[in-house]
C-alpha cells in the first residue's frame, strides 16, 4: 500500500472527474452562465451590424441588408426585407417621402432612409440599446459562472481537508507539509480561476468565431479568405505555447511548494534554529530555493513575453491583410465601405480571444497540473475501518465466528503474540504478549527504539499488527471501528501539539460546550492550573503556534490536562511526563489515580476496580516502581514482566536501569 503520492497515480479520467464532481449542485447555474455569454456574444456582434447599416443604408444609397441571425431580429421590427410591416410602424412622412425621391431618382428607395436620415439619433438608440444588452448579458454571464466556480472551491478545499483527515497515520508522517498546503489551496485556487476564467474565454472564442465566419461568408467570401489566412498559424503557435509552458508551469508548482515548506519548517522550529545559530544556514536554504524558483519564473515570463509580442505581431499583419485587400475590393466596387468597416470590427473581436487563446492554453496547462497533483493526493487510500469495521473471526469454544456487541465496556487489555514491520520492511515488534486489567497501571520501560511507541500506536490502530491479536474486554480491537476505538483512549505524547488558541480552547479543544469547572478541574489533575493562573489572562492566556511560548514541562501538562478532560476508560502517557520535574510527576500521578493503593495486589489474581486503566512509558524510577506492572521491552521483545519489587531482583535491564539511578540519586 503507498502511503507517500505517486506522480500521476489518479485514474482514468480522474481529473476530469475531479472537475465534475467539484461543480456537483452548479451545474446548472454554471450552464446558465454560459447560455449567458451566448447573448452577450449575440449582442457583441449586433451593434457593428447598426454602424454598417447607418454607413451603407442611412447615409449611403445601398440596401439594407442584416446578416442572420441579426436578420430574424431586423425582420421581427422592420418588417420582410425591412420594408415596413414589422412591430415598428414607418411613419408617414417617410412614406410620402419615399414616392418623392423614387420621381427624382430611378433608384429604388429603402422606406425607412428618408425619416432616419433626419432622426439619426434613432441609430445611436439602437446602437446603445445593444450595448446595453451586452453588459447585462455580460453580467449574468460573470456573476454565474463565478458564483459556480467559488462554490467548486469550497467543495474541492472540503474534499481535500476532508480526505487529509482520514489518511492512515502513516502516511501523515510521510507527508511535506509545503507540498500538501500547496495542493490544498494555490492548485485549489488555480482550478477556480479556469472555472470562473480560462474555461469561459475558451467558451466565448469558439463562440465568436462559431458567430462571426459565417457572418462573415455570407457578406464576402473573398475578404473572409483575406481574413483568417495569418489565423492557422496564431492557433499552431498558441498549441506550441503551450506544450513549452505546461512543463515551466509544474516545476514553478513544486519549486513553490519547496519554498513554503522550507518557511514552515522555519517557523515551527524556530527553537532549534535559534538554539544552533543556523540562521544563516537557513537564509541560504531558502535564498537557494528562492532563486530556483525566480529563475523558473523567469523562464515563465520570457515564454509569455515572447508569445504576447509576436501574436501582437501576428494580430496587427492580419489586420494590415483585412484593411488592405478590403480597400481592394471596395475600390473595385464588390464590397461596401459598411462591409469593410464591419469585417474590421469583426477582425478585432475575433483576434483578441484568438491571441488569447495561447494564454488560454497555457493556463489550462497550468490547471492540468493544479488538477493532476490534487488528484494524486486523492489518490492516497484513506484509513480503513473508520466507522465501520469488517468482523475479524473471534474463536470461542465451538470454534465458530462471534459478533460483539457494540455496547462494550473496557476492560482487559490482551497481547497475544503480537509482531509489528513498518511498511519499509523493519521489524520492530516481535511475539509481544502481556495481559493487563481494568483499573491497572502499566509503566513500561525500555532502551531507545524498542518498540514502546509502536506498542501504543497499535493499541489505538494507527498501525495494525503484522501477525498475532490485541484484545480489549475480549474483543479484538480489529473489530471496533478507530473512531470508537479512538474515542474511549486518550493518548498524550511526549511532544504533543498545540494550538495556537487560548489556554482554555486548548484543553478543550473539540468540546466547545464544556463547563469551565471542568477545564479548571483537568488543569488541576495535570499540574497546570497554578500555572495557568500565574499568566495575565489567567485561562484566556494565548498559547504560541505549537505552544512556544510554553517551556517543555508546560506543554506536556497542558496536554495532559486536555487529555484527561475527555474522561476515557483508558489513558496512554507516551513518555509524556519526562520535561516535568519528580514531584510535580508524583503529584500528577497521585492526581489521575494511582496511589500507593493502585490495585496491584501481590497474587494479581484481583481485578483492579472499575478506575482508569492507564499505560505509562517512562525511565524515571519513581514512575516505574509506583506501577502495579512494568513492562520491559528489548530490540521489540518483552524480557521482563512483573512488579517492581519482583524484578529488581532479576538480573536484567530493570535492574541495572534501578541500580543506576539509586546510585545517582544516593
Amino acid at each position: 500500500e503507498n502511503y507517500s503520492i505517486q506522480k500521476n497515480s489518479w485514474p482514468r479520467f480522474g481529473r476530469i472527474g475531479l472537475l465534475w464532481k467539484a461543480l456537483s449542485g452548479w451545474r446548472l447555474l454554471y450552464l446558465a452562465g454560459l447560455l449567458a455569454l451566448l447573448g452577450e456574444v449575440f449582442f457583441t456582434f449586433g451593434s457593428p451590424v447598426i454602424v454598417k447599416l447607418t454607413i451603407d443604408s442611412v447615409i449611403g444609397t445601398s440596401a439594407p441588408s442584416i446578416p442572420a441571425p441579426l436578420s430574424l431580429v431586423g425582420e421581427a421590427l422592420l418588417g420582410s426585407d425591412l420594408q415596413g410591416g414589422g412591430l415598428l410602424k414607418v411613419p408617414e412622412a417617410a412614406a410620402d417621402s419615399e414616392v418623392a425621391a423614387v420621381t427624382e431618382t430611378a433608384v429604388s428607395e429603402w422606406v425607412w432612409r428618408p425619416w432616419l436620415r433626419s432622426h439619426l439619433w434613432a441609430m445611436g438608440i439602437a446602437f446603445a440599446f445593444f450595448i446595453l444588452f451586452q453588459a447585462f448579458f455580460s453580467f449574468l454571464a460573470s456573476f454565474s459562472v463565478n458564483m459556480a466556480a467559488e462554490h467548486a472551491a469550497k467543495a474541492l478545499r472540503d474534499r481535500l481537508y476532508g480526505h487529509v483527515q482520514d489518511l492512515p497515520y502513516e502516511s501523515m508522517l510521510r507527508s511535506q507539509t509545503g507540498d500538501w498546503l500547496q495542493r490544498c489551496t494555490s492548485d485549489v485556487d488555480t482550478t477556480r480561476r479556469f472555472i470562473a476564467f480560462e474555461f469561459v474565454e475558451m467558451f466565448r472564442t469558439l463562440a465568436l468565431a462559431s458567430f462571426a465566419f459565417p457572418v462573415m461568408v455570407s457578406l464576402s467570401p473573398r475578404l473572409t479568405l483575406w481574413g483568417v489566412v495569418v489565423m492557422p498559424v496564431i492557433i499552431a503557435f498558441s498549441f506550441f505555447f503551450h506544450r513549452v509552458v505546461e512543463k515551466l508551469f509544474l516545476g514553478a508548482d513544486e519549486r513553490e511548494g519547496i519554498l513554503s515548506g522550507i518557511v514552515q519548517e522555519n517557523v515551527t522550529g524556530v527553537r532549534v534554529v535559534r538554539a544552533f545559530a543556523r540562521q544563516k544556514f537557513e537564509l541560504e536554504r531558502f535564498a537557494a530555493a528562492n532563486t530556483s524558483y525566480r529563475d523558473q519564473v523567469f523562464k515563465l515570463i520570457a515564454w509569455l513575453a515572447f508569445y504576447w509580442g509576436f501574436s501582437s505581431f501576428l494580430g496587427l499583419f492580419q489586420l494590415a491583410v483585412v484593411l488592405g485587400s478590403g480597400l481592394f475590393l471596395y475600390t473595385a466596387g464588390s464590397i461596401t465601405l459598411g462591409v469593410l468597416v464591419l469585417f474590421l470590427t469583426y477582425e478585432q473581436q475575433v483576434l483578441w480571444p484568438i491571441r488569447q487563446f495561447g494564454r488560454i492554453l497555457a493556463d489550462t496547462g497550468k490547471t492540468k497540473v493544479a488538477l493532476g497533483r490534487m488528484a494524486e493526493l486523492l489518490a492516497l487510500a484513506p484509513e480503513r475501518d473508520l466507522d465501520e469495521t469488517e468482523i475479524v473471526e473471534l474463536e470461542d469454544g465451538s470454534g465458530a465466528s462471534r459478533k460483539r456487541d457494540r455496547d462494550w465496556a473496557m476492560g482487559t487489555i490482551e497481547f497475544w503474540n503480537v509482531s509489528f514491520s513498518y511498511p519499509d520492511g523493519t521489524e520492530v515488534l516481535k511475539d509481544v504478549s502481556f495481559k493487563m486489567r481494568r483499573g491497572e497501571h502499566l509503566a513500561i520501560v525500555g532502551p531507545t527504539g524498542s518498540g514502546k511507541s509502536t506498542l501504543v500506536h497499535l493499541l489505538v490502530r494507527l498501525y495494525e499488527p503484522t501477525s498475532g491479536r490485541i484484545l480489549i474486554d475480549g474483543r479484538d480491537v480489529r473489530t471496533i471501528p478507530k473512531r470508537e476505538l479512538r474515542g474511549k483512549i486518550a493518548l498524550v505524547l511526549q511532544d504533543g501539539f498545540l494550538y495556537g488558541k487560548t489556554v482554555r480552547e486548548n484543553i478543550a479543544i473539540g468540546q466547545a460546550e464544556i463547563e469551565d469547572e471542568k477545564i479548571v478541574a483537568a488543569a488541576e489533575k495535570a499540574a497546570f492550573h497554578g500555572v495557568a493562573e500565574g499568566f495575565q489572562e489567567g485561562y484566556e492566556t494565548m498559547v504560541g503556534e505549537r505552544g512556544v511560548t510554553l517551556s517543555g514541562g508546560q506543554r506536556q501538562r497542558l496536554s495532559l490536562a486536555r487529555a484527561l478532560i475527555r474522561e476515557t476508560p483508558i489513558l496512554v502517557l507516551d513518555d509524556s511526563l519526562s520535561a516535568v520535574d519528580t514531584e510535580t510527576d508524583r503529584l500528577i500521578r497521585e492526581a489521575i489515580g494511582k496511589g500507593s493503593s493502585g490495585g496491584g495486589s501481590s497474587s494479581g489474581s484481583a481485578d483492579a476496580g472499575a478506575g482508569t486503566t492507564t499505560i505509562i512509558i517512562a525511565h524515571r524510577l519513581t514512575t516505574l516502581a509506583e506501577a502495579d506492572r512494568i513492562l520491559v521491552l528489548e530490540e521489540g521483545r518483552v524480557t521482563a514482566y512483573g512488579r517492581h519489587e519482583e524484578l529488581v531482583q532479576r538480573n536484567g535491564l530493570y535492574r541495572r536501569l534501578a541500580e543506576l539511578q539509586s546510585a545517582i540519586c544516593g
